[in-house]
């Protein structure tokens, strides 16, 4: 197997190598009495979600060298000897599984065994486990959003965080990437030194009982030099400290790594659940945005503290606005707005999640089909719009011949899992810019 290098610079380089993960049993496992704690606010239609997501996934195909599924990296690592005995002993230690069916899912085959942990196990004598008129039981619940393959890890610059997830819902996810990154012959080249943020080794050794939260939503690499971090609802001000600490250090032994890092100060809200929900960087000038959070003037205009990582200690100082704290660095955004110039449009698109589209090269973005006010706003700043369906059915199509694009994904059953395209990739390596 070739060595995957980790390389991400940009929000917005040619994709090289990225990670999804197709909706599996773990959507159709779900019953509308979970859904509320795994965090969904409906029931998805498990066949129209993974044909939507096949599509998705050959629109990335069409520029990307490799799109991965995070089970079958999973699957590999977990064949590796002794890979599989340790990761259910940690399994069991950070979520308190049972020992017998810890037991029994360290003797099945890496493949069943990897389909349990993420697809879940109902008991096979349900009824004797569920009182149907309260909550149904699981032996080993689902965990349908890792769907959103963004925020259990992240890719920032040539290392990784394994993100430490907010709910209760989410926290098997970091757990199953950290023994990817450790464990799996293309990844396992990469040493702790390349690990920029990690909770889940200290909570399962015993070393921390509460980990701070970041999620990878909240993870943009804008360049080379600058990171911003929101301080969202799922992402703690503790662990962006911790992230900018760890890049500090290493900026130490690496001067030309991160010098900045940038916390965009957010609402505690769960339509902003992210900042990838709100700002996406599409090309080299241009940015997705919900307005009232970026505009001079508003009175919900977002406040930023800019992290001076290039000193022997962190320097802090804090203003208005993400947009004029990029230029003072150098990079100069023209807002395009989620939703265009209509206000109930805006924040319709934006709880569809509008602004977070994801670039597949500069220029060159996804987004789902249903926000057509954001289409109409793209359009206008020279964008041409095509369907997914429209760009797979042309084998001759070159979405690298420079052209500004944006190609819409048909989303009716994912859009209603609350995420985005850019929620549901997590690129392991883009060209170099």
């Amino acid at each position: 197997m070739q060595p995957i290098q980790l390389s991400v610079f940009s929000e917005t380089a040619r994709l090289r190598q990225v990670v999804v993960h197709d909706p599996g049993p773990e959507i159709d496992q779900m019953v509308p009495g979970m859904m509320e704690k795994l965090l969904f606010d409906d029931i998805l239609h498990g066949d129209l979600a993974r044909r939507e997501h096949a599509q998705f996934r050959q629109v990335l195909a069409k520029v990307a060298d490799e799109v991965l599924d995070i089970q079958d990296l999973f699957v590999e690592a977990l064949q590796v000897e002794g890979v599989q005995a340790a990761f259910f002993a940690d399994l069991r230690r950070l979520t308190g599984l049972p020992e017998a069916t810890c037991d029994f899912l360290r003797e099945l085959p890496p493949a069943q065994a990897a389909g349990a942990v993420i697809g879940g196990l109902p008991w096979e004598d349900a009824p004797a486990h569920t009182h149907w008129e309260q909550e149904f039981d699981y032996r080993v619940r689902p965990i349908p959003n890792l769907l959103f393959m963004r925020d259990p890890a992240s890719v920032i610059g040539a290392g990784c965080t394994v993100n430490s997830m907010a709910t209760w819902a989410r926290e098997r996810e970091p757990l199953i990437l950290s023994y990817v990154f450790r464990h799996h012959p293309r990844l396992s080249q990469h040493t702790d030194r390349e690990r920029w943020f990690d909770q889940v080794t200290p909570l399962v050794r015993g070393e921390i009982k509460a980990p701070v939260s970041l999620e990878g939503g909240d993870l943009l690499v804008l360049n080379q030099r600058v990171l911003a971090v929101g301080c969202s609802e799922r992402t703690q001000a503790d662990a962006i400290h911790l992230l900018a600490e760890r890049l500090r250090a290493h900026r130490a032994g690496d001067p030309a790594s991160f010098d900045h890092l940038l916390m965009v100060l957010m609402p505690k809200k769960r339509s902003a659940m992210h900042l990838d929900t709100i700002f996406t960087r599409i090309s080299e000038g241009e940015c997705l945005v919900y307005p009232p959070y970026f505009l001079k003037g508003s009175r919900e205009l977002l406040n930023v503290t800019s992290i001076d990582l290039r000193h022997p200690e962190l320097r802090m100082s804090t203003q208005p606005g993400l947009l004029p704290v990029l230029r003072g660095l150098g990079i100069d955004l023209e807002p395009i707005f989620c939703g265009g110039n209509d206000l109930i449009m805006q924040q319709r698109e934006q709880w569809t999640d509008g602004a977070n589209a994801f670039c597949l090269a500069p220029g060159v973005i996804t987004s789902y089909g249903r926000n057509i006010a954001t289409a109409e706003a793209l359009a206008r700043a020279g964008y041409e719009v095509r369907t997914a369906e429209a760009v797979l059915a042309d084998p001759g199509l070159d979405l690298l011949d420079g052209r500004k694009r944006l190609i819409q994904i048909e989303a009716g059953e994912l859009s209603r899992a609350r995420g985005g395209p850019r929620c549901m990739t997590m690129p392991l390596s883009r060209t170099s810019v």
